[in-house]
């Protein structure tokens, strides 16, 4: 491991470690304060939330086993206003049921205990990379608290998923690349639907779906020419 550069990496942000086992908790902590002076402890969720909300970290380091509310219960919390905050949880859990909810609440990356450094500091170092290159960042922010995930496919409404037919995805994901620009119908059936025909009214009814499933300004009529992302996401 490079420690300068690791050093470096993590020097101006800020991480939350929420963690109950003392033993864990000290160990991890001596390691990270070799690299930041900005990090922060807590024991519960509860209080985890609590200094959440005074320091505003930009990374957050969670045990998903705590008393009382769990931390899969405070990445909801912090997920529902916060899609910047990074988030990484270490578990014991490796099902399937988890992995959906990794998914759904955008996390950095999710540790299997016990958390080598190796596997601790490739976390950090990704999740400092997300933090601070918003350009790179796979979350799309649509409007009236929808969000889509480039990476996962994935549409959001806060933390909850909400499904996308394979066409519907692949005509909001050329809306997103195209965000700026109109799209007339024949565009639209060049780019998304190739080689098959479709009508314009069949390319409405596409439209009108991802609208049903989102909201109805994400995808706004511009008269006589066709269609492009609501104006006001892309400010």
């Amino acid at each position: 491991m490079n420690h300068a550069l690791f050093a470096s990496t993590l020097k101006n942000l800020t991480i939350l470690y929420v963690e109950d086992d003392k033993n864990i908790q000290t160990h991890i902590a001596e390691f990270l304060t070799r690299y930041t002076s900005h990090l922060y402890l807590s024991n519960s969720a509860e209080d985890g939330l609590k200094l959440y909300k005074k320091i505003k970290p930009d990374i957050l380091l969670l045990d998903i086993n705590l008393p009382g509310m769990s931390g899969i219960d405070l990445a909801k919390i912090v997920r529902k206003n916060d899609l910047k905050t990074r988030i990484i949880i270490s578990t014991a859990y490796t099902d399937k049921e988890f992995l959906l909810t990794a998914v759904e609440l955008m996390l950095t990356r999710y540790l299997v205990k016990p958390v080598t450094s190796i596997e601790l500091v490739n976390a950090l170092s990704k999740a400092a990379s997300e933090y601070n290159n918003d350009e790179n960042t796979q979350l799309i922010n649509l409007g009236q608290g929808y969000f889509y995930n480039k990476d996962s496919k994935l549409l959001f409404l806060e933390n909850k998923a909400i499904s996308l037919r394979r066409k519907e995805m692949q005509l909001l994901e050329f809306f997103i690349a195209n965000k700026t620009q109109t799209l007339s119908y024949d565009v639209l059936q060049y780019e998304v639907w190739k080689e098959t025909p479709m009508s314009k009214d069949a390319i409405r009814a596409q439209i009108k779906n991802i609208r049903k499933k989102t909201h109805a300004n994400i995808i706004e009529n511009i008269s006589a020419i066709g269609y492009r992302l609501y104006a006001e996401i892309n400010k």
